[in-house]
Formats: structure tokens, sequence, C-alpha cells
């Protein structure tokens, strides 16, 4: 951990902590839910009654974009720095905004994402031969068909503009407030109540995927959970998590801006990834490699920001 007077001494008990999360987490998803519910009247013209409606079958392009990070911010965002601020005077530097950073590290975290995207390849693979019962397969599959169709209508991009914008809305805003709440709140908590950080760390990428209400996609963001999940413990680093996780969302982006250019956009077509497994086991292999390798740098870095803080 870096040696900040921030986190010490800790101004609740775990258990504490872990309450307090979730009661702002409540608040939160409270507060986002009204905020979604107002701009969605606002901006449609239509009477409160008709809202819950309306946000179940609209297709409007534009809203959906606003609603995405909107509700995102409330949901993940708010509980984080609330959070942090009844622990700490400085909430985001608690959670881990620091400036303990190297150009090595950001050149590994490139390339543990892309053993990373071989790693779900191959898990989404895994994921679809797990057996089901047919109603549980076509419920599974009728919820990912109705959050492709949505994903479709913020993600369908006609010019570089859009590309830009969806990079924005889809890619950076959530990567980062979603680290906010599940790495750079939770984690640590969940860490220190298990007295165990791959316990910590497993229960929070659980929980992670879980949020994301994707069957097919469960095991494949399990695994990216982990990998952000390992990055933030060795680095303390909030900012390198998040482009991580950036990284990731940003790389399925650029994918469906291609296959929205080719006109090839459609709920299969996003279905379409999985990988051999065995290139998952080389990507398993070439992940420990490189985090090991980036544990170690991350002690160089947390030194060196320590030494400096100590000396200023």
């Amino acid at each position: 951990m870096l040696d900040y007077d921030v986190h010490t001494p800790p101004r609740h008990s775990v258990g504490s902590q872990l309450a307090f999360l979730f009661m702002f987490t409540g608040m939160g998803i409270i507060l986002g839910s009204l905020v979604t519910l107002f701009i969605t009247g606002q901006y449609l013209h239509i009477p409160f009654d008709k809202i819950p409606e309306a946000l179940t079958t609209t297709n409007d392009t534009t809203l959906l974009r606003i609603l995405q990070p909107v509700t995102t911010f409330f949901v993940m965002a708010v509980p984080a720095i609330a959070f942090g601020l009844i622990m700490n005077r400085r909430p985001l530097q608690y959670i881990g905004f620091n400036g303990a950073i190297s150009g090595k590290q950001f050149f590994l975290v490139i390339i543990i994402i892309v053993m990373g995207l071989l790693l779900s390849g191959s898990l989404s693979l895994v994921n679809e031969m797990l057996p089901l019962s047919k109603t549980a397969e076509a419920y599974f599959k009728n919820l990912e068909n109705e959050y492709n169709k949505q994903m479709m209508g913020i993600a369908n991009m006609r010019s570089v503009q859009d590309y830009i914008l969806s990079l924005f809305i889809i890619a950076l805003m959530p990567a980062i407030f979603e680290e906010m709440l599940f790495r750079g709140a939770l984690q640590p908590i969940l860490i220190n109540l298990t007295k165990n950080a791959f316990a910590g760390i497993l229960i929070t990428s659980i929980l992670f995927s879980a949020i994301h209400f994707s069957y097919y996609g469960f095991l494949p963001r399990l695994a990216l959970g982990l990998i952000i999940g390992y990055t933030f413990y060795y680095s303390k680093n909030l900012w390198l998590a998040s482009i991580t996780h950036f990284l990731y969302n940003a790389i399925g982006v650029s994918q469906l801006y291609s296959l929205s250019r080719k006109g090839l956009l459609n709920p299969e077509a996003m279905n379409d990834d999985t990988i051999s497994i065995y290139y998952g086991l080389f990507a398993a292999g070439a992940l420990y490699g490189l985090f090991v390798m980036f544990k170690r740098e991350s002690q160089v870095v947390i030194s060196m920001y320590n030494f400096r803080k100590h000396k200023l």
C-alpha cells in the first residue's frame, strides 16, 4: 500500500466500511434512477407515468448515450466518493487516484490486456459449453439479445466523430466510474475482511461480473475483473486500473465501429467473440509472467513515490 497518511489509521472497522459502502450504493441507485427518470421525461416531453415504458422501448440513440454515463456516475462513482469522504478528507486519493505510475507499467498493462482478451475469448467458449436447461438457455439468450440491441443503439457509429464519442461514453467513463466503486472502494474492504488478497479480488470480480447481468459474458468478465483487480492490488493506482478497463472497452468499441462501418452490426456478430481454448491457456501462462514483472516494477514505483513524498 502507498505510504499515505490518508490510509492510516482507519476511522471505521472493516464491517462498518462495507455497510457504509452498501448504503451509499443503494442511495446512488435511487438517486441515479430519479435522475434517469427526470432526463428521460424532459428529453421525450412525456408525463412521469409514461417514462418507465418509454425507457424499455426507446431506440433514441442520443438519449441512450446521455443516460449511459449519467446512470453509471450516480450508481458507482458517487458511492465511492461518499465512502472516501467518510474515511478521509481526500477521498479521491484515498480510493487510489495518485501519481505513482511509470511508463513501464503502462507498457505492461497494454500487453496484459491483449493477453486478457485472448483469455476472455477462450472463456467465452467455455461459458457457452456449460450445460443449461432449455428454459434457462432461452432466458439467458433473450437477456443477451436485449442487451445487444441496446448496445447496437448506443454504438451505431457512422462517422469518426461517433466513434470518438462512443469511446468516451462506452469505454472511458464507465471504466473510471466502475473502477472507483469496485477496485477503489470495494476490493480493499473485501481483502481486509477475508484477510486474503486472492479471496478479496475474486469476490470483487464475481460481483463485478454479476452486475452486468450477462450469463454468457460471466466468465470473460470475471477474468477481466481478476486482471484489473491484480493491476490495482500491485500498483495501488486507480488510474492504471481504469486504463486497463478502458483499453478492454476501447477494443470492443473499435470492433463495433468496424462492424458498423461495414454494415454488419447485428446481435449475432456481437456474440461472435470466442477463441480456441489453446490460445487461452497460452494467455494464462503469459499473464502470470507479465504480472510478475508488473509487481516488481510497481514495488519500485511505489518506493520512489513514497520517498519523494517524505522528502517533500
